[in-house]
């Protein structure tokens, strides 16, 4: 059976719980073309490798500090669980704060006790029916650098300066246009490694991708910190953007 006819329900399901699961839409030639782009089927190739089903992120942070939580849903349209199917639920706790497992099969009270001893939450689907939670995921402690690769694929960054997380294109009336000023920096000690004359700073742009890290400053950063002619002229660029 075809399991992504779930997906829709699954992301409202996670939207009336305060989730926001993407929906930019993607612009060709100046015109809308296609579907909402939802967080679906979204995650890095190689490393984990892993492909969330349906994902979801909120920030639930202070008035102080940015922090995000992510929610990840695998789906499973099948008569009967394994140990398999919790097993690629959890997985997915290298880039997620909760983790659930969404089947149409009928859930065993041996699932809920295997489901709560890996953390994994359980949401029970039936055709032309709302969702409905089994079972609550415990909070797991996600790879910051796993989860920052995930938030990557989403568009999603965090500003060096303020630490906000914010998308890095933004929808408006007009074509989407980048919030951000991306550059790049050296890992500094795994170039240092790599030889004791090489000057870190000084061969930057000449360094290979594996050498260099990325880093983001938000829109809002830029126009209030960074008065100088370079970043003028992205002021310039985003209120073009917004006059086209």
């Amino acid at each position: 059976m075809d399991e992504t006819r779930f997906y829709d329900s699954l992301r409202k399901w996670l939207e009336s719980k305060g989730y926001y699961c993407g929906g930019i839409i993607e612009y060709s030639g100046g015109r809308r073309e296609g579907k909402p782009l939802f967080f679906q089927d979204k995650g890095p190739r190689g490393g984990a490798g892993l492909r969330i089903d349906v994902a979801g992120i909120k920030n639930v942070g202070t008035a102080y500090e940015d922090e995000i939580e992510i929610v990840s849903i695998e789906v499973r349209d099948k008569d009967k669980l394994t140990y398999r199917d919790m097993q690629d639920a959890y997985a997915y706790s290298v880039y997620s704060h909760k983790c659930y497992l969404a089947t149409t099969a009928d859930i065993s009270d041996e699932d809920k006790r295997v489901a709560d001893k890996l953390g994994i939450g359980l949401i029970k689907l039936a055709e032309n029916k709302p969702p409905k939670e089994v079972k609550s995921p415990r909070l797991m402690n996600p790879d910051y650098s796993h989860m920052m690769l995930f938030l990557n694929k989403l568009e999603i960054a965090r500003c060096a300066i303020c630490g906000c997380f914010f998308e890095t294109w933004i929808e408006i009336e007009k074509p989407r246009y980048r919030s951000f000023y991306r550059f790049t920096r050296p890992r500094y000690f795994k170039v240092a490694h790599k030889s004791k004359s090489v000057d870190v700073f000084d061969t930057n742009k000449k360094l290979e991708q594996k050498y260099l890290t990325t880093r983001y400053i938000c829109k809002l950063c830029i126009e209030e910190f960074f008065l100088n002619r370079y970043f003028e002229k992205s002021r310039r660029f985003f209120k073009e953007a917004n006059s086209k």
